[in-house]
């Protein structure tokens, strides 16, 4: 068991006055952004871990198994407040962070002769982060600036999901005690004719981007003088949101914009208002009166993507992958110069990086995360016209004297 301490940023618990500037004639000065917080703790986090390093057969299968807890009190947070208070963050102990995981290395020499080897490596890992006790009155505490599209990313105080997402869905029919019938119909908005959203205060939670488990498998081979490897990576479950296609369905560029040639669309549910059976299809050539105004069917099919891209679910997939992260092929060629004594060694390397994906996501690259220098969970599992991993590859020569 260990425990350590982490102290705030400098000078976290004073307020101070931003430099001036000058804004046309006038010189200017001000609050900084941050207001500071004399109250602030230090974190604590207590930590301990369970393990085995296991070897058979002279060592040529191993096992190594580890277990993990972690808890965090007094966490510190630089959360938003409102603009009412005059400054735009503050440092504050939030609450706690617990973490539990285990991590498996299987290691393995299948093969192993004068002239050919092979050694095997697989590493798997799985981590379920939580938010324990938070301040009181907060549902959803947003540790970082992440929001793309309609989600954020998120941190569920009292046991819920540390790398959740929040975001806006559409509202499903009510039962007789007015709660929502879980995969019911959905509700039609009356006042608007298209689907029933919840309420922008609501935030309700949309997605958990914590994988799963995740691993990698490391092969190695060799037949006398020529060796190849590679590095597969997998990734079992996690919420993506695929911000890119949002965005590209927003202004009218995704494929899926073009259901039935844009002519029209149908809105299909329950009215909000009445409990009556809804089918409505909205004519690019024809006009509707919606509230005591009066729509062109081209308006209706606009404002029907912009319903669209407003649910969260439209763009979550839980995603797995796996990936081709590397190949190496070297040749020593030591062997073929033995007759001169300047060169001593000489081998030969090309590699190539992130070859191949396989995945069931529908965007470029769900491992991207569009702002992962964002502090905290950052925005791991948001894809938001991100740039996908880039292949590379490398040739090399060594050279011993």
């Amino acid at each position: 068991m260990a425990q350590v301490g982490k102290d705030a940023n400098p000078y976290a618990t004073l307020t101070s006055l931003r430099s001036p500037f000058s804004y046309g004639s006038f010189t200017m000065i001000g609050n900084s952004f941050e207001r500071g917080n004399p109250y602030l703790k230090p974190e604590i986090q207590t930590a301990w871990e369970v393990g085995a390093e296991l070897r058979f057969l002279n060592g040529r299968i191993g096992l190594d198994y580890t277990y993990y807890h972690s808890s965090t009190k007094n966490q510190i947070a630089s959360p938003r407040l409102s603009n009412a208070s005059g400054y735009t963050m503050v440092s504050i102990n939030s609450g706690s962070v617990i973490n539990d995981g285990m991590e498996i290395a299987i290691t393995g020499k299948p093969i192993a002769t004068r002239n050919f080897e092979w050694n095997l490596t697989l590493n798997t890992s799985y981590n379920r982060g939580k938010l324990g006790d938070s301040l009181k009155g907060v549902a959803y505490f947003y540790p970082t600036d992440a929001q793309f599209g309609t989600v954020k990313a998120a941190s569920i105080p009292n046991g819920g999901h540390f790398l959740a997402m929040t975001g806006s869905r559409y509202q499903y029919e009510k039962d007789a005690e007015g709660n929502e019938i879980e995969n019911g119909r959905y509700l039609v908005d009356a006042t608007t004719g298209l689907y029933k959203l919840t309420a922008s205060t609501d935030n309700p939670i949309v997605g958990n981007r914590e994988p799963k488990f995740i691993g990698g498998l490391n092969s190695s081979l060799r037949y006398k003088d020529l060796t190849v490897s590679f590095l597969l990576d997998f990734r079992i479950g996690g919420d993506v949101y695929n911000g890119t296609e949002y965005y590209m369905v927003s202004n009218g560029l995704s494929k899926r914009t073009l259901e039935n040639g844009r002519e029209y669309v149908t809105v299909s549910g329950v009215d909000s208002s009445t409990g009556a059976e809804v089918n409505q299809t909205y004519y690019a050539d024809k006009d509707y009166v919606i509230s005591g105004v009066t729509y062109s069917g081209k308006a209706m099919i606009k404002k029907y993507w912009d319903n669209y891209c407003s649910n969260s679910y439209n763009f979550i997939q839980s995603v797995n992958w796996l990936k081709l992260r590397s190949l190496s092929v070297s040749y020593d060629f030591t062997k073929l110069i033995r007759k001169q004594n300047v060169v001593k060694g000489l081998s030969v390397t090309a590699t190539g990086t992130n070859l191949f994906t396989w995945t069931n996501y529908d965007g470029m690259d769900p491992e991207v995360s569009t702002a992962g220098g964002t502090g905290g969970s950052g925005s791991t599992g948001i894809d938001y016209c991100s740039v996908p991993s880039t292949s590379s590859f490398s040739f090399g020569v060594n050279l011993t004297f």
